[in-house]
């Protein structure tokens, strides 16, 4: 608690990805609309690359599939307003949670 307010958690999500993969192009497109409303921090794994074997068994017919904080989030296409919903209730609740 800094000043009397709850600090937000930062918001982090994870894109599970290929580099030939079209709905990722678009999800990353989305998602620049969406930070614009919910800022947050992103990191991209490739499911092909070597030692993501696990990630790649999980989700090699689903890409994208975005986690936010690990937990999964969606998977395919991007919905902007629905994403925006979704992530400023996880940012509410851990906020709760501390």
């Amino acid at each position: 608690m800094v000043g009397g307010k709850t600090a937000a958690k930062r918001l982090m999500l994870t894109m599970f990805t290929h580099s030939r993969c079209q709905l990722c192009v678009d999800a990353k497109e989305a998602l620049e609309q969406v930070r614009k409303q919910v800022p947050f921090e992103m990191t991209e794994v490739d499911i092909k690359q070597r030692g993501n074997e696990k990630w790649f068994e999980e989700y090699k017919y689903d890409v994208p599939v975005i986690h936010a904080n690990g937990e999964f989030l969606l998977w395919h296409r991007v919905n902007v307003s629905d994403t925006i919903s979704k992530l400023q209730k996880l940012n509410l609740t851990s906020i709760d949670d501390k």
